[in-house]
């Protein structure tokens, strides 16, 4: 476990470990409520990908985080309140934890986290996107090619 992280006690450090896996599903609940089996499988590669193409400095992290990164992921989902507007609150609160441990460690190690766990959401967040944009569009695209937009449906 990386220095940074070791000094920290037990709580902190399963808070800390426990940050991609709700910055995941924030990022993925902010588009419809809902995180899908596409954003869930992305938010894993991505946890694991980050144990080598993150800064030097978090590979450490992200090591240990990937071990437990599908575990922090089902414990933070079966947590999950059921409306929407209460799962973004209930997220929101444990992002707060999180801010109350980064000044325990070096402002050079907090900054470069914060930075990285802004990407992850970001990653997860389009990761939904690019899947409608690879799947879904070109089957409506072929739709419309084939058989004619009606304009008049509906009517």
């Amino acid at each position: 476990m990386p220095t940074e992280i070791s000094k920290l006690s037990q709580e902190d450090r399963d808070i800390l470990l426990r940050a991609p896996a709700i910055v995941a599903i924030l990022a993925a609940i902010s588009d419809d409520g809902d995180v899908s089996e596409h954003e869930k499988s992305e938010a894993i590669k991505l946890a694991h990908f980050r144990t080598y193409t993150s800064e030097p400095i978090l590979h450490n992290f992200y090591k240990e985080a990937d071990l437990v990164f599908e575990k922090n992921f089902e414990y933070v989902m079966s947590n999950l309140p059921e409306s929407w507007e209460d799962k973004k609150i209930y997220l929101e609160s444990r992002i707060v934890c999180i801010n109350e441990i980064l000044p325990k460690m070096s402002k050079v190690y907090s900054k470069a986290l914060v930075a990285s766990l802004k990407s992850f959401s970001r990653h997860v967040f389009k990761s939904n996107s690019s899947f409608l944009e690879s799947f879904i569009l070109p089957i409506f695209s072929n739709k419309i090619k084939n058989e004619g937009f009606d304009i008049n449906i509906g009517n």
